[in-house]
């Protein structure tokens, strides 16, 4: 579901026709994304997994032989993208044998201070394959129904209302042509990269 639906981005516009109603939708979508992308916030609720992959590094190699026995050590830590975080589904490893097991809850906490969620490791944690050192989290991440903040809702619209009103004039990768407006409140609510650690 859109954060903001075309009826409202149509009442705030004062367009009282049908006729242009794609063009709207295809506007309203283009600005959620250039606000998503620019905020690396997600706009609608979903289930997304990140993965934790050691570096391929001389290091790592010259180490093998160490952990071979052992495991791969775990990180401190990993950070959740795309806020506003909800809840945790699992947190999966490669085990020495190569297959896929499910983290206790008991060995990991959460630090939700700041923009970004951390997973924080604890305890006995298992040993993890080599070969394949490896950490998913599946997660859900976004702002549920409703619960889009009234300020992005109307930077979407205004965004929107931008493409539709004077196209050429806006290009969707310059921010010097957005509004400033919109972004005031994007630049807000902008949290920060979370380094080499990538969504799927």
């Amino acid at each position: 579901m859109p954060a903001v639906s075309l009826q409202t981005l149509k009442s705030m516009l004062r367009v009282d026709f049908d006729a242009d109603d794609a063009v709207l939708t295809f506007y309203l979508e283009a600005a959620e994304a250039f606000i998503e992308r620019h905020t690396r916030r997600r706009l609608t609720q979903a289930v997304r997994t990140v993965r934790y992959i050691w570096p391929d590094t001389k290091l790592r190699r010259a180490v093998n032989t160490v952990y071979s026995a052992l495991g791969w050590p775990w990180p401190d830590h990993m950070t959740l993208p795309f806020p506003p975080f909800d809840s945790i589904s699992a947190v999966t490893y490669t085990d020495t044998d190569g297959a896929t097991q499910t983290l206790s809850s008991s060995l990991y906490g959460l630090d939700q201070a700041g923009g970004l969620t951390r997973i924080l490791f604890r305890g006995d944690l298992p040993a993890i394959s080599v070969d394949y050192p490896a950490i998913a989290v599946a997660f859900t991440s976004g702002y549920a129904t409703g619960a889009v903040p009234k300020d992005l809702q109307l930077a979407i619209c205004r965004l929107a209302g931008t493409y539709y009103m004077n196209p050429e004039a806006v290009s969707m990768l310059n921010l010097v042509q957005v509004p400033f407006g919109v972004k005031a409140v994007i630049d807000n609510y902008a949290v920060p990269s979370f380094g080499t650690e990538g969504p799927e």
